[in-house]
This record gives C-alpha cells, structure tokens and sequence, in this order.
C-alpha cells in the first residue's frame, strides 16, 4: 500500500473482526497484498526490473521516494525532508550530488518525465504500482533516461465498475490524513480517474528556546487521469498531478546532540507548490504503435528558510528554487508481425531553473546572490531484438544525448558581478543485451551499457574558475539469473554489475582550501568505480502468505581523485551518499475471514557523506521495524499501523558544510479506515 510501501509497520492491537463488522455474511475482498514486491523479466529492460504494488486507496507515505527505495535493492534516498530538495538518490554507487547535479536516476509519472532530483514527488498520491529499471540500457527505450536507471511511477489500470473510496488516518504526532479516490469503469470511448489528499503533522523536532515544533507538515495533492478513444486505433491521455506543500524548516539538528530538540531563536519555513501534466496520443498502425506525449512542469519552493545554531553565532538560510520543463517525447514500436521487435525514439526538453541565495550571521548578510540556467536536452534512441534462437535473444540499442546549457549568476553580496558562462556536451551510447532460456523457468541475462549524465554550474560560488563541472560518464557491466518454480510459489533473481565511472561528480561543502567563501561545489573525481550485487526472493508457502527479501551490497570507491584545494588523495576511499549495503524482510498474511497482518524489517549499511570518510560525517548502520494488523470487508478496511517501533535514532541525511543533520522519522502508530462504494 501506498502510507505502508513507505514506513513498513510491525504491530499493532485490533479489536475483534466481528465487533468491527456488526455481522458475519457480508462477503469479504481480497486484501491488497502489503508491500507486493515482485520481479520479473520485461520487454522494458534485459536485467529484471523490480515492482513495488502500491495501494492507491490508502493514505499516502510522508515523504515518497526514500520509503519506497528501501524496498528496492540496491537504490536508496538520503532525505533532508524538504520536499525532495537536496535529497541524494544513489542507485548502484551512481548519485546526484544535493543542489546542481543531473540525478542518476529518472522519474517517470506514466508518461511524464521529471527534471532535477528536488521535483522528485514528496508522495504518491493516487499511484498503484512503482517499477525500478536498473542500468542505463533502459536510455535506448525512453527519452529522458539516467546512467543510474528509470523509476517508473504508474497509475491504477480502470476497473471493470466505477469504484470510489474513502480513507481517514489519525495517529501520533497529530498525524491527520483524508484520501478520496474514484474511478469510472472501463470501456467505451471515455474513463477517468482522480485521488486527492489532504495530510498534516506536528513536527518531530521541538525548539525549546521558543517552545515550537521545527517541522510540522500540512500537505494537499491531487491526481487526475483521463482517457479518450475516438476511434478503435486512437486514444488521447491527459494526465493531471499537483501539490501544495506548507511546512515548517527543515529539520536539522547539530550533530551529535539531541535528535528531538534545538535551541535557537528563530524557526523557518518550507513552502512547495508543484504541477505536473501530459498529454499522450497514441496511433495503433498497421505496422506498430506510435505514441506522442507533450510534457510540462513546473516546481517552485519558496520561501524557504531556516536558522542554524553554531554556539558563537547563528546562521540565517533563505532560499528560492524554481524549476520549469517542457518536453516532447515521440515512440514508434514495430508490430506484432515484425521480424524483429524494435522501438526507436525522439526527445526533448526545455527547462529553466531559477534559484536564489541568502546567508547571514546574525543582522550581518554575508553572501546574496540568484541565477539562472537554461537548458536544452535532446536524444535519439532505439534498439533491436534478434531471437536468434529458441533460447538466444540479442538486443543493441544505441542512444545519442546533446546537453546545452546557459548560465548567468547575479552577485550582490560580497562583490556585485555577473557571470555569464554556457556548458556543452554529448554522448554517444551503446547498449549490447543477452538471454539465454536455462529452462524449467531460469533465465541467464548479461549486458554492457553506456551512461551519461551532463555537467553544469555550481551557482553557491562566485568564483567563475571553480564553477564549471564536466559531464560524467559511465561504463555497465550486468550479468545475473532469474528463476521462478513451476508453480510460480518461488522466484529468486541475482544481479552481479561493475561500473567503470569517468568523471565522477562530487559535493564539496564549504571546505576549498584557502578560500573558505566558495562553497556547495560540484567537482570531478578522475575516475571510480562501483561494484555489487543484489539478490531478490519471494516465496507464497500457503494460501495468503507471502514473503519477501532483498539485500544489495554496493563497493563504490574512487579510484582516482585528489583534492583540488588541499592536494589531499582520496584513492580506494567510498564515495559519498552511497550505503555499504541495504536489506529488507517483509511477510504479509491474508486470511480468508478477512483479517491481515504484516511485518517488516529494512536494515541500511553505513553511509559516508565525505569522500574523506570522516566518521563525524558518517551514519552507522540502522535497522528499522514496522507492521500494521487489520480486517477488511468488500466495503471497507480497518488498521493499525506502527513504524519505526523499535524508536531507533538515526540521521536520514548528513550535511557537512553545517555540522548539522536531518534525524529521521521517531516510532509512530495510527490507525486508519477505508470506506469503498
């Protein structure tokens, strides 16, 4: 389910079925499986891609993406809790460096393509099924595609009936949450579908100097879908998403002191308003199928500030973020009858980020500046499938990528300029995939990617030397197998990948040498490297059971860089944001009465966030629990919910350059009830 997808409840105390149902005849539903989790070979990608089966109906996560990638091995978030803005995504030892870095993995919502990691969305409202598409191989099937992979966020398909729901949630921490949904049936020339939610919290930091809550929430998003068919061979998509975000600052607490309290004399503000839209044509040919999807968003936070205590003084942080994309995304796949199956494709995308940047010690103003980058993004893409054999397939697939990029920074504090400046880069990159049919149901997979991510500007500096970083660019070696039981009761993957990364791209906070004013750079290591493994089970031993397991282990270490501003060698050190591992153990049970339960466990290895590993900038392992026990009828669905039960403290992000941390979420339960008609 979508809240449960994110937080992983463990237990919880539920009264009596029949109490709940006042009687015993109503027929019962069959209750969305928890956290669903399965893998499967796709025409999408020649690794296995891994689904995550959300429930739509439900109450929606706090904070999306970094519950979600707990689910997934080998790819998780490091959260500030602001709305997706400086989070770092890191799939496979590949990461987007917090403020100006290309992500490495794309968002997808169906058929629109997000920009910069920070519009990432914060929840998912209204979506259904969550689909990670490792390597960038998958960058000769979509347009806008990351070395790191894809995410593929989709909504619910129509139902057979027009269905309608109804969720409320309260629970600790004034947690209060509404979700409304429905859905026309499918059919005919039209269908639509819509959710919305209203959600708020208390925050989980408290400032005892001023007696407030740092971090309280107030959240109101909404999806819509609708579908056109004119004629048997066309259909148009209009795909609608929103957010309004009103939150407090951002949580950040001084390392090495209490996770649930600051002192200070002022708080701050979150403020976040996002829309998403598409529109998708889709022609069924005689020889293929044609899709044309015109994409725009639109993100905007602001304000944004916050007060950061340093003992001798306090810092004042305001910021404005804005960014606006606009895309065209053209796909022909060749029919049915082709003889081989092949898919080729245009994009591109015209974006526009505007920021701006206010720091101040007490009344004093010692930085103010704002920017502008312009962007233009195209690629050609597609690829091939030979079955060359009952057993053999052979897929190439080759994608082509320009980046253009205008950047002007206005200085007003501490030396009024302007720094005009334009980045330029391309990249040619293949993609070779093998199968190989084993038989009794185990499929051999291995393939060799290219990867690209674009380079850029750091607008935090005013020194026009410092501000350039080149684009990054990444070599993917996969190998793996993939096996199911003859029953389907058992599937087991194993993924084995190598990544030879040129240019790696890194955060440095603050620290450049001699020059102490030029901060939040992005740098270049020569080269690194990033070498792992994940493996993913799922066994259904009974009627209503299942259980789930993945683990991934990543070593990803630079193997060529020194400092630029110290000379200091950081060779066989991990790069930053990257966990040693992540592991997670889910069980759901559905009896037939109508009762379910299920638990949890993820566990994240340790987390550098300096390439110089230094322990005080460093998170230990963590382990968390979460369940959630309920009974459910064909009309409604009633649970608790418990997460993080065992209260463990831990930061869910780091921030060097400010000796401050961003704690993650404390133990929480709430119960929560679903009416359907």
């Amino acid at each position: 389910m979508k809240t449960l997808s994110r937080i992983f409840p463990l237990v919880a105390i539920l009264a009596s079925p029949a109490l709940l149902s006042g009687q015993t005849t109503e027929p019962v539903i069959e209750v969305p499986a928890y956290e669903v989790v399965t893998t499967r070979l796709t025409t999408t990608n020649a690794s296995p891609t891994t689904d995550v089966f959300l429930d739509a109906t439900a109450a929606p996560a706090e904070f999306a993406l970094p519950a979600l990638a707990e689910q997934f091995a080998g790819f998780s978030v490091a959260s500030n809790q602001a709305r997706s803005f400086t989070d770092n995504f890191s799939i496979r030892g590949l990461t987007n460096t917090p403020i100006f870095g290309a992500p490495a993995v794309t968002v997808y919502l169906d058929d629109l393509p997000l920009g910069a990691g920070f519009t990432f969305p914060s929840d998912l409202t209204g979506f259904a099924r969550a689909e990670l598409l490792r390597g960038p191989g998958a960058g000769t099937r979509f347009g806008r595609s990351g070395p790191g992979g894809i995410l593929l966020l989709s909504t619910p398909a129509s139902p057979a009936t027009a269905t309608g729901s109804l969720t409320l949630a309260a629970g600790e921490h004034g947690r209060r949450t509404a979700t409304l949904t429905g859905a026309s049936a499918a059919g005919g020339t039209t269908d639509a579908y819509a959710a919305a939610t209203w959600s708020e919290r208390d925050g989980y930091v408290r400032n005892t100097t001023i007696d407030q809550d740092v971090d309280p929430q107030e959240t109101l998003s909404a999806l819509a879908r609708f579908r056109y068919r004119p004629t048997d061979t066309t259909e148009l998509t209009l795909f609608l998403n929103a957010l309004r975000a009103r939150d407090g600052a951002q949580p950040l607490v001084p390392l090495f002191g209490p996770f649930d309290t600051v002192q200070r004399s002022a708080e701050g503000v979150t403020e976040v308003d996002t829309f998403n839209t598409a529109l998708t044509a889709a022609f069924e040919l005689p020889t293929g199928r044609l899709t044309a999807t015109t994409g725009f968003s639109h993100w905007d936070m602001g304000p944004y500030n916050n007060t950061l205590d340093f003992g001798f003084a306090e810092l004042g942080n305001g910021s404005t973020l804005k960014q606006r994309n606009l895309s065209e995304e053209i796909i022909y796949t060749a029919g049915a009858d082709s003889p081989a199956a092949w898919r080729v494709g245009l994009f591109a995308n015209d974006g526009r980020t505007n920021g701006s940047f206010i720091r101040a010690f007490g009344p004093q103003i010692f930085e103010e500046s704002s920017y502008q980058f312009d962007t233009l993004d195209l690629a050609a893409f597609g690829e091939a499938t030979f079955q060359t054999s009952d057993a053999l397939a052979i897929t190439v697939g080759l994608r082509l990528v320009k980046t253009e990029m205008d950047s002007v920074r206005t200085e007003v504090i501490p030396v009024p300029q302007v720094t005009p400046a334009e980045h330029k880069s391309d990249a040619i990159l293949p993609h070779l995939d093998l199968r190989y049919d084993l038989g009794a149901n185990t499929t051999a997979f291995a393939n060799v990617a290219m990867g690209y991510k674009t380079g850029g500007f750091s607008a935090f500096t005013g020194n026009a030397v410092l501000a350039p970083y080149d684009a990054e660019y990444t070599t993917a070696y996969e190998a793996g197998l993939t096996t199911t039981t003859a029953d389907g009761k058992f599937s087991a993957t194993l993924r084995a990948y190598l990544y030879d990364i040129d240019d790696y791209q890194i955060e440095r906070s603050f620290a450049t040498g001699t020059n102490q004013a030029d901060d939040y750079l992005v740098v270049n290591a020569d080269t690194a490297r990033s070498i792992g493994g994940e493996i993913e089970l799922a066994w259904h031993p009974l009627e209503g059971l299942d259980l789930t397991a993945a683990y991934g282990r990543t070593d990803a270490t630079l193997t060529g860089f020194t400092d630029p501003y110290a000379g200091d060698v950081y060779d066989d050190n991990r790069v930053p944001y990257v966990p040693t591992y992540d592991a997670s153990l889910r069980l759901d049970y559905r009896h037939a009465s109508g009762v379910f339960v299920g638990a949890s466990l993820t566990a994240t290895g340790k987390t550098y966030y300096t390439e110089a590993e230094d322990p005080t900038f460093a998170q230990d392992r963590y382990t968390l629990i979460g369940a959630r026990l309920g009974y459910a009828t064909a009309r409604y669905r009633i649970q608790i919910v418990g997460t993080n039960l065992g209260d463990e403290d831990y930061y869910s992000a780091i921030t060097p350059g400010t000796f401050h941390g961003t704690p993650g979420a404390p133990r929480s339960i709430f119960g929560e009830l679903t009416l359907r008609f």
